[in-house]
């Protein structure tokens, strides 16, 4: 089974030095770790006054490659619809990631529902990101919180929206833990789970296997740290497997 990293980066981080950001060092790294491909979206994108420029570079780097294009969308800027139709047809994008504490924007707002509206009628996933680093880093701007309760009535106001969590944290899992588990849509990544050892075993006595994805957010995290959290994860080999890339296999089949 392909093995499928569902929270890539590609680009610069205005906050600190990234010195393993390129192309060729995702892909070194990725292949260390018998990763197959992913999923990538630009770091760039989140600073750009128009997100679009950062994805015409991300999409130069990845063309022809094994990572799938996952589009930056800020929805309280005017064009994303027609972002969105270029990103089909010109960079044939798998989904859509949204950052509402670096944009931001409420999830409960307009723009936000009409946004989900839209992909569920391309029938494209929506990622999610809770937070890109530890919010205690943050010192040029200071991106408030996205709390769980604001998340737990998004979820369940697009039960029927394809939508993955982009680190999370345990604590948060748990608190979610009864939309996890009742809304067939919605998963999570691993990115946000290095806070504590044995971590999946858990995780896995709160939430089903198959809702667990995994993500590093390569490069901003050390992503053989974040593999290691399933490699060395003492359950059965089949619930790793699912996580390192058959959980992600729904991504791949985006109705065009």
């Amino acid at each position: 089974m392909m093995h499928v990293d569902v929270n890539v980066l590609l680009g610069h981080w205005p906050f600190r030095k990234i010195r393993k950001n390129s192309l060729n060092d995702l892909r070194n790294v990725h292949h260390k770790n018998g990763i197959s491909g992913g999923y990538a979206a630009s770091l760039n994108s989140i600073f750009y006054n128009d997100p679009f420029e950062g994805d015409t570079e991300l999409h130069e780097w990845i063309r022809g490659t094994e990572y799938k294009h996952v589009l930056t969308v800020n929805p309280t800027l005017p064009g994303w619809e027609r972002d969105i139709r270029e990103g089909i047809s010109r960079f044939d994008i798998h989904g859509v990631r949204i950052y509402p504490t670096y944009h931001d924007y409420k999830l409960g707002s307009e723009p936000v529902e009409r946004l989900c509206d839209t992909l569920r009628r391309l029938k494209l996933p929506l990622f999610v990101t809770k937070r890109m680093e530890d919010e205690r880093l943050d010192y040029l701007i200071k991106p408030a919180p996205l709390a769980v309760d604001e998340l737990k009535a998004f979820v369940r106001r697009h039960a029927d929206l394809d939508i993955v969590l982009l680190n999370i944290r345990f604590g948060e899992i748990v608190s979610m833990s009864e939309e996890i588990n009742k809304l067939p849509r919605l998963y999570l990544d691993t990115s946000g789970l290095k806070d504590r050892a044995f971590v999946i075993e858990e995780l896995l006595q709160q939430i089903p296997a198959g809702k667990i994805m995994y993500g590093s957010q390569h490069p901003l995290y050390c992503l053989h740290s974040t593999h290691c959290l399933i490699d060395f994860a003492e359950v059965d080999e089949t619930v790793k497997q699912g996580i390192l890339g058959g959980n992600a296999s729904f991504l791949a089949s985006r109705a065009t």
